[in-house]
Order: C-alpha cells, then sequence, then structure tokens
C-alpha cells in the first residue's frame, strides 16, 4: 500500500469480508457513514490515524508495521537473468 486511497480499499475489502455494512462500522467507532464511504473510495484527504486505528478495531484487525521493498527496475531484473543463466547443469 503506497497511498490513502490503496488503504481505504484494502479497509472495504476487510470490511466486507467480516460481512459489515459501512453504517454498522461507522456507528461503532462514533463517525458517520458518508465519511468512512469517502475513506473507502480514496477521498477521505484529512483521515486521522486515530479514526483508522478505531475502525480496524472494530473489524478485530490490527496494524502492522513491515519492511517496504523497492520494486525491481528493468536493468536489475535483466542482470539477475544474466547472472542466473551462467549457473547451473546447462550453463556453457
Amino acid at each position: 500500500m503506497e497511498t490513502l486511497p490503496d488503504v481505504g480499499h484494502r479497509f472495504r475489502l476487510l470490511r466486507e469480508k467480516a460481512g459489515k455494512t459501512q453504517s454498522e462500522v461507522a456507528g461503532a467507532v462514533g463517525m458517520r457513514q458518508e465519511a468512512l464511504s469517502r475513506f473507502e473510495s480514496g477521498r477521505g484527504a484529512d483521515f486521522s490515524l486515530t479514526k483508522l486505528l478505531r475502525l480496524l478495531q472494530v473489524l478485530g484487525v490490527e496494524l502492522e508495521f513491515v519492511s517496504a521493498t523497492r520494486r525491481p527496475t528493468l536493468s536489475s531484473i535483466l542482470e539477475e537473468r544474466r547472472h542466473n543463466a551462467n549457473v547451473g547443469p546447462n550453463s556453457r
């Protein structure tokens, strides 16, 4: 996930998997359903971390920090392929 819209989309998937409506979740957190809808659709620009943590708690999900890895570049993929082509039983 890289952007707030990505987080909102992921949250929507978690909410739907839990079988909860926007109204149920928003009500349990003490916010308006419209605000949750904006967040899930990527339009909640001022969405606070406090709200997010409360929403996750309602779904029984916790926030976890993991190391972000860089996406490989074309050059690094080609270099890795060249390197791997020179090893193993079929190498020259």
